[in-house]
């Protein structure tokens, strides 16, 4: 198999095409990384609120189309790297570009389409794009009926849109027009069927060319006179199979099955064969003629039976290509065994890793003060609950609706209708993992246990006054199918499964992550049972990762489940280690601008809570480059903060939601941010409050790259981030990635002796430094790392518990890991990322005998030394606060 030993990953969108992607890869190549992996490839269309949907059947038009591909798959090839590409299986864009759909739009249920997605068509397709009502959009002059010349069909222009008219309307729409092309478009609507539509649309396109211009402006003339004729026009549309709705009307109607997070990606029954085979098409092209080792499936969660789809993936990709998912591992969830993948994209590292760097000893304090501070005092488990239950009444209630009519049809008569709803719901707002699996005989075992505690949960408490409609769900679920199989519960069973994904998938993007507070660890929950010992839980979890997945991805950056980049993380996570003095720090700057807080109807702007988000932020992406005097440069950030924190009231679905955006109060808030930045002696005292928690932050993140690169798995570095990620999630990338800077500034790290790179530690190129010696050494040692052996080392001394240590060993090569935890006390006066040796004397790192009388290099450093029973943190770590032995043999 074409396993990678790292990859670097670059979003194809904001400017960035195949072409700027090849220009990247001799910068790439430098660096050490042997695979690039990208985002699809395939066309794009907007969803919506940032997100895009793919259609697989072409290759990207803005990313540079066929020709630009060729230039990326060109570069690719001389530097010997592969791509990891995305694929989209669970949707496809509901937009007339996407040519399946709009075959949909077309024909209706008769489409030879009509089966590739998952379209209840009892009624007409529901299609959420009118921003208002029908009859005012009509009277606002904003639907156009005309020939469009580039699909070559008869449709209604909306902005944004295109939605072609079916055949059989056609002697509806020109029963008027007395002209040779009116006659022929009848002809050909006449004899048109839904497997010949590319010979009906030649035919109009053909009729329309070859007319005499008196005809065809007479058919723009009766055209047009629909357009602004709401009897006339509602007429036409009532004979289509698709209705236009705004938003909110959709969402109570809606009767296709969509993405997660989109009403504009339509879900794609890729569990049909056939479907599944025009799915791929173009996929499996790619491996066969490109330099494309491997996928990454998305959401893979939504898809009714992720296990078969992989299998039959694995059958059409073969044995040699690299799978992975991006599914998120919950809870203490496990990989599943049975997939025929590598792993996963590496999320659950992200939350590996911050609950070994917090300071989980005080972090009931922090979260006391928190309380105190915005008046907080509601349950974290409460506030989760809450926020699944909102996003799935208000994103997902004809799921829940359709769900219930469901397992009534199944049990009829036995429960009150609403009982039987409740009893879903609150099983799906239980549920701490994203759903269930069930192959064909049963709910797998481990997920029958997650399902009974969560409905244990739910009938012990007070308000649980009869569990006995929860008991009928759990047992329909729990039902084997292959004993008495029943379509009805087979179709329950997935559709539970997939709305629970959904829900958690939005709960985990919006709310409850923004609102998780005190400091928001992470936006993938730490485990309370990691507090007691977490270095023993993440050599734990690493020991776990080598035995099952080895080879899947380890990722740090944010994906859509997370709100801050790596190194942003790794300040917050600083906060822990001294929260008196944050809050205290906190308080006084909410008194000192107290006075730009303002009142809305008896509601204050912001809120404790928002302004308490507004200076965490804050606190997380400030550039350590930046001055005071910068104006540019503070417009940027303060630009950075708003958009984030307007995102965040919007998704917190307090004071403002998506649908119902609460202008005053957002206006108001950003009113307040205005004024924190001309505030120059707060931005002053500001910075150096947060000196220290910005220089153990770095540590951290020194911490968090080498247990990356040198953990079981693939490493993946997100565009950009081998240098400092002070980012937040949802703000736009630049539409151009400096790969030259990067290039440039690598060689001065290559170049620059360490200590000047410490000492220059604002400019990221000791993280890059860092970096690089790192993917080279993996580089050379595949082995090493993608099939070595993980070994916990024990540490002795009065800082014991602030070092993480380990060994990693394949045949007879072998890498030694030593990484610090909680320095904020010992480096506090500091100014620099420096380890204070003196702190650190008595700490020693105890070693295996296999290790003793082996000369080792330190990749970072450059340093050789001979180790014996015991190793001298103080020692290891005099020029860098981290440790990577490699020894001289390998």
């Amino acid at each position: 198999m074409t396993v990678p030993t790292s990859a670097y990953r670059i979003m194809l969108k904001n400017g960035t095409t195949f072409s700027k992607a090849a220009a990247a890869v001799p910068y790439l190549e430098k660096l050490g990384v042997d695979s690039l992996s990208v985002s699809s490839v395939f066309n794009a269309t907007d969803a919506g609120r940032g997100r895009r949907s793919f259609d697989p059947t072409r290759l990207d038009r803005d990313s540079g189309g066929e020709e630009g591909f060729v230039v990326l798959d060109s570069a690719l090839r001389k530097s010997c790297m592969g791509l990891l590409v995305d694929i989209n299986p669970n949707q496809m864009p509901v937009s007339h570009e996407n040519a399946w759909w709009f075959d949909i739009l077309e024909w209706g249920p008769k489409s030879r389409y009509a089966a590739h997605f998952d379209i209840d068509w009892k009624a007409p397709l529901t299609l959420p794009v009118l921003a208002r009502p029908f009859v005012e959009e009509v009277q606002a002059e904003k639907f156009e009926l005309k020939f469009d010349s580039d699909t070559s069909a008869l449709g209604i222009s909306y902005p944004d849109g295109f939605y072609p008219l079916s055949p059989k309307s056609y002697q509806r729409v020109l029963r008027d027009v007395e002209s040779v092309l009116a006659r022929a478009f009848l002809g050909a609507a006449a004899k048109a069927t839904p497997l010949r539509s590319d010979e009906f649309h030649a035919r109009l396109r053909q009729a329309h060319d070859e007319s005499e211009l008196s005809d065809r402006l007479e058919l723009a003339a009766r055209l047009n006179r629909i357009s602004t004729d709401i009897s006339a026009l509602q007429d036409i549309l009532s004979i289509q199979d698709w209705c236009l709705l705004t938003e909110p009307d959709a969402r109570r109607h809606l009767n296709y099955r969509h993405s997660f997070d989109s009403l504009h990606a339509a879900s794609v029954r890729v569990e049909t064969s056939g479907v599944f085979d025009d799915f791929h098409k173009i996929a499996m092209d790619l491996l066969k003629v490109s330099q494309v080792t491997g996928f990454r499936i998305n959401q893979i969660d939504g898809l009714s039976d992720p296990e078969t789809y992989l299998r039959r993936l694995r059958d059409h990709t073969g044995s040699n290509i690299y799978l992975v998912t991006d599914k998120i591992l919950l809870d203490g969830e496990q990989h599943p065994a049975t997939w025929p993948v590598e792993g996963t994209a590496g999320y659950e590292f992200v939350s590996t890793v911050a609950n070994v760097l917090v300071d989980h000893g005080k972090l009931a304090a922090l979260e006391q003060l928190y309380n105190n501070e915005v008046g907080m005092n509601a349950e974290r488990s409460t506030h989760y609950r809450n926020a699944k239950s909102a996003i799935l009444h208000k994103k997902f209630a004809p799921e829940l609706q359709a769900l219930g009519d469901l397992l009534i049809s199944i049990k009829p008569g036995v429960h009150d209708d609403l009982e039987i709803r409740r009893a879903i719901s609150g099983l799906i707002i239980e549920l701490p993992v994203f759903r269930t699996y069930a192959n064909e005989t049963a709910i797998q075992e481990s997920y029958r246990s997650i399902l009974r505690s969560a409905a244990s949960e739910i009938s012990s408490r007070v308000d649980c006054v009869d569990d006995k409609p929860l008991r009928l769900v759990l047992s329909v679920l729990e039902s084997k199918a292959a004993i008495a199989p029943n379509a009805a519960i087979e179709q329950f069973i997935i559709r539970f499964q997939q709305l629970a994904a959904g829900v958690m998938a939005q709960a985990i993007e919006e709310s409850y992550r923004y609102d998780r507070g005190p400091i928001a660890l992470d936006e993938i929950t730490l485990r309370s049972s990691d507090a007691s010992d977490p270095v023993q839980a993440f050599h734990r979890k690493m020991i776990e990762k080598t035995a099952s997945t080895p080879k899947g991805m380890v990722a740090t950056t944010f994906s859509h489940a997370t709100k801050f980049g790596e190194d942003a993380r790794m300040r917050l996570l600083a906060l822990s280690e001294a929260p008196a003095v944050w809050c205290d720090a906190v308080s006084h700057w909410r008194k000192l601008h107290a006075g730009n807080v303002a009142t809305i109807e008896e509601a204050v702007a912001p809120n404790p809570e928002t302004e308490w988000l507004i200076y965490q932020t804050l606190a997380a992406i400030w550039p350590l480059a930046l001055r005071l005097d910068d104006e540019k440069g503070l417009e940027a950030v303060r630009a950075d903060l708003a958009t984030f924190i307007a995102r965040a009231i919007r998704e917190t679905q307090k004071q403002a939601f998506w649908t119902e955006i609460n202008k005053p109060y957002e206006l108001a808030v950003m009113d307040y941010i205005s004024h924190l930045f001309s505030n120059r002696p707060f931005l002053l005292d500001f910075k150096e409050t947060m000196r220290p928690y910005w220089v153990a932050g770095a540590i951290n993140s020194f911490s968090q790259t080498i247990l990356k690169m040198t953990a079981p798995g693939v490493p993946v570095i997100y565009n950009g981030s081998e240098i400092w990620d002070f980012s937040v999630s949802n703000i736009p990338a630049p539409p151009d990635l400096d790969f030259e800077a990067h290039a440039a500034r690598l060689s001065y790290a290559d170049q620059c002796p360490l200590n000047i790179l410490l000492e220059d530690w604002h400019s990221g190129a000791i993280k890059q430094r860092l970096v690089t010696a790192h993917l080279r050494a993996r580089k050379g040692n595949p082995g090493l790392f993608l099939e070595g052996d993980y070994t916990p080392l024990m540490v002795t001394g009065k800082r014991a518990a602030n070092i993480i240590a380990f060994l990693r060993k394949y045949g007879s090569a072998c890498c030694l890991v030593a990484v610090p935890r909680l320095s904020l006390d010992a480096i506090e006066r500091f100014h620099e990322p420096f380890m204070p040796i003196p702190a650190w004397e008595d700490t020693t790192i105890h070693l295996p005998p296999v290790v003793m009388g082996m000369e080792f290099r330190d990749i970072t450093t450059g340093k050789f030394i001979t180790l014996s029973d015991k190793l001298s943190v103080a020692e290891g770590m005099r020029s860098f606060p981290g440790l990577t032995l490699i020894d001289l043999a390998h």
